[in-house]
């Protein structure tokens, strides 16, 4: 078991302060977590529209984004618990974009579920371990930690609707590849 694993170790590398530039970064990272899997809802009048599917497919789409996003996350944390892996975050933030990309060029509606399970395993892989880390870098400012964290993912999933109705909406289904790579580079 790793040391960091333990509630003593975790107790005596916490700070008095919270270390605010590792929280804002988690919270940015966490913004564009979150704005990846939101944009998937939002796309639905361009997926309807560009491959002809119907409400029980994009209903599909949704269900498949949020169990596998939901449902492997404490599979994640359990054994993230007793082996923390930090780089986890890159590797959750570019399995989504992998999948968010993919879209760009999706074919058809089988192809679409492969790359919301991406996407869904990617925010799977992502929350655990920015939670943890979140939790390392709030010192005795757990609640303010927290929220810093939750506000950067609030955000993305109140950002991807807007900007998919004036950006993607309007200009279809490859433009949403441009757009996503545009502003996960940001």
């Amino acid at each position: 078991m790793s040391t960091l694993a333990t509630p003593n170790a975790l107790s005596s590398k916490v700070t008095q302060n919270p270390t605010y530039k590792v929280l804002i970064f988690l919270g940015i990272c966490h913004l564009l977590n979150d704005t990846l899997q939101a944009i998937i809802p939002a796309m639905f009048p361009i997926l309807e529209a560009s491959l002809g599917l119907n409400f029980t497919q994009l209903g599909l789409i949704a269900f498949v984004l949020n169990m596998v996003s939901s449902c492997l996350q404490p599979v994640v944390g359990i054994y993230t618990d007793k082996s923390p892996l930090p780089y986890l975050l890159p590797v959750g933030l570019s399995l989504s974009l992998i999948g968010v990309l993919g879209l760009g060029f999706a074919p058809s509606f089988l192809t679409i579920l492969l790359f919301v399970v991406l996407i869904g395993f990617g925010s799977a892989v992502f929350h655990p371990e920015g939670s943890r880390v979140a939790y390392l870098a709030a010192g005795n400012r757990r609640g303010l930690a927290q929220s810093i964290y939750q506000v950067g993912g609030n955000t993305g999933h109140a950002l991807a609707p807007v900007m998919t109705a004036f950006v993607l909406v309007p200009l279809g289904q490859k433009a949403h590849l441009f757009f996503q790579s545009l502003l996960f580079l940001l």
